[in-house]
């Protein structure tokens, strides 16, 4: 997949927005923090498209806060259409699916010790 200036720039600008997001969280700033979710979702949408892996991100994070926040219907839908895009996209290849399945690191160390 090329990716544009562009593309690449709004990539980065949505990611700062989710960082800056669960930094928010963390401080339990909730509405501060829904606000930069939501901002990154409409950035994403609106030169990326609904189906880019970066929308996934997107969604991931701000799932876990409506989760959190007792919006459980909403929460789920969002989780729900987040993997369909990691499964559209092959997740193998995108950070976030890497950091949440990775590989145990005891089952490394047991290969190499063979």
């Amino acid at each position: 997949m090329v990716i544009r200036a562009t593309q690449g720039r709004t990539a980065v600008a949505a990611r700062s927005f989710v960082i800056w997001g669960e930094e928010h969280f963390k401080k339990r700033r909730v509405a501060a923090a829904e606000k930069l979710y939501q901002r990154a979702r409409g950035l994403v949408e609106r030169n990326l498209g609904q189906q880019h892996p970066m929308m996934a991100e997107v969604l991931e994070c701000y799932s876990e806060l409506l989760l959190r926040t007792n919006c459980q219907a909403e929460a789920i839908a969002m989780k729900s259409r987040s993997k369909a895009i990691w499964r559209a996209y092959g997740a193998r290849f995108c950070r976030t699916h890497i950091q949440a399945h990775s590989i145990p690191r005891h089952w490394t160390e047991r290969e190499a010790s063979d």
